[in-house]
This record gives structure tokens, sequence and C-alpha cells, in this order.
């Protein structure tokens, strides 16, 4: 049985409830008859995002690793193409740590992409109505270190996980409690973001073909 790691990132300062904790929570509370899932909730605090995944990787060495991250102001699912060997946060993180100008891992490549097969993810979301695109940029923020350090780590620890990063819209309700006349925000039912995430596991599990595969293929 295959072994996935689906990770979530707790509230930071411009967001005071992360929805991809409640698509973790949804997550587990579904029958998985052919994975075995574990969840794990990241802080958003960039000195403990490597310990956490090397520790994840060598503890449970799964066979596909997706992490889920907020993009405020986004309307859809948004499946990220490429992780950027980039630490430039704008604001700090939950520690008071605000890293700009410099490297995830210093002398590391420039970048990587993902290996989850993006197109057909996308792809299989859209076909179930759901407001998807691919990315090609997560960031200077932690969702893009997370995303990179997952993908550095695999590399180096030579490892045949696919790993991969998904980001979400806000949620209705959360968007509800701001109210706020003057910006409008958009957001995505949970149901829909669940669906979305348990359809890119499921793609990813069944297909051996890369980000190379096209919309639309078998």
């Amino acid at each position: 049985m295959p072994i996935v790691i689906v990770t979530g990132y707790e509230p930071w300062e411009r967001a005071s409830e992360n929805p991809t904790l409640d698509v973790l929570n949804r997550l587990e509370a579904l029958r998985w008859n052919d994975a075995d899932l574990t969840t794990l909730q990241f802080p958003v605090d960039t000195s403990q995002i490597s310990t956490i995944v090397g520790k994840a990787l060598d503890e449970h060495r799964p066979d596909l690793w997706i992490s889920l991250g907020l993009a405020p102001g986004a309307s859809r699912i948004a499946v990220e193409r490429i992780a950027a060997n980039v630490l430039d946060y704008q604001i700090s993180d939950n520690a008071g740590n605000e890293p700009q100008q410099k490297q995830v891992f210093v002398g590391a490549p420039l970048a990587y992409a993902a290996t989850i097969p993006v197109y057909a993810i996308a792809d299989a979301i859209r076909q179930r109505g759901i407001p998807v695109k691919i990315s090609n940029s997560a960031g200077t923020y932690a969702c893009n270190q997370l995303m990179y350090t997952a993908l550095h780590m695999i590399e180096i620890k030579k490892l045949s996980t696919r790993g991969g990063f998904i980001h979400i819209p806000h949620t209705p309700s959360f968007v509800a409690k701001q109210n706020d006349a003057y910006h409008e925000v958009p957001s995505m039912n949970l149901d829909l973001m669940v669906d979305a995430v348990t359809t890119a596991i499921n793609v990813s599990l069944r297909r051996d073909a890369g980000i190379e595969a096209a919309f639309g293929a078998d």
C-alpha cells in the first residue's frame, strides 16, 4: 500500500484561519483503502521546515508527498509547477524571522520541478467542476520553502517519493467574518478543496507520467 504524506500550515499573520488544516482534518476522516495516509501540520517558522521534512522523510519514506498552502486572494486551486531556491520573506514568520535575498539551501539547484503529474491533476480537478490552474511560482515565503525543501531532500536522500505543492483559497466562512465592503476577497467551499486535493492524491498514485503529461492524456 503506497504511503502518502499531506501537509498543511498553521495560521499566520495574513491568515488567522488556515484552511489547509481543515482540509487535513477532512482527509483524515475519509476512508483510504488504497493508501496509508499521514497528515502533518507545519509551523510557519523558516528555521524548522528542513528539520521536520527530513525527519518525516526518514520515518515514513513516503511514495507521495503533497504539501498544501493558503494563497490569500486566490479564487482557484493552484497546482504548483516550480519551487525556487529563494528565501525572500516580505513579512515575518510566526517566530519573528524574516530572511531576505537568501537561498533555501546554499549551493543547491536554482529550482526543482514538481514530480507529481501537474497537468493530469489540473485536468482531473477541472473535470470535477472545480476552478484550477497550474502556477509557475509558489512565491518566496514559507510555501515555496517547504516545496523546495521537500523536493531537494527527496533528491539528496535518493528516494523515489513524488512531491508537489497545491495552493488553496480562503473559505467563505473566513471571508464572511472580515466584513469588509471595500475589498473583494475570493473564496472556495471547503468541500471543493477537499475534493481537489483527494483528486490530486488519486491521480498521482495511479499515473506514472510526470509533469510533461498533457491535459486530457490517458
